[in-house]
């Protein structure tokens, strides 16, 4: 009994590791499909010759998270902010806030990874 406590001990911490990695993977997987809706707004929005700024806000708004859930199939309870930075009509980065990470996208690096608090 006192040996399997040990190893209970021993293996649960690691098993709850595996859990948060796997939470975070599916976060950087959300936040890429939020970036790429992210850009799909940005292009409409320029098209229709919006500025920069505006189509800052065109994504962020409650109309533009809902499009982003919309697009992307993300339950709107998972996604509590997609953050992009515009330059030219182009969406070069963005901070996705979801339930457990906030994951930021940078176009060409790698995206990291912040478990929140």
């Amino acid at each position: 009994l006192v040996i399997l406590a040990i190893l209970a001990a021993a293996a649960i911490p690691t098993m709850l590791g595996f859990v948060d990695d796997a939470k975070g993977k599916a976060e950087v997987a959300n936040a890429r499909a939020a970036y790429v809706a992210a850009q799909t707004i940005a292009t409409e929005q320029s098209a229709l010759g919006t500025a920069d700024a505006a189509i800052v806000t065109a994504i962020t708004d409650d109309t533009g998270k809902a499009k982003i859930c919309e697009l992307t199939g993300i339950d709107t309870d998972n996604l509590k902010s997609a953050t992009p930075t515009v330059s030219g009509g182009k969406v070069t980065s963005l901070v996705y806030v979801g339930k457990t990470h906030t994951v930021t996208i940078t176009a060409g690096e790698e995206a990291t990874v912040k478990k929140n608090s």
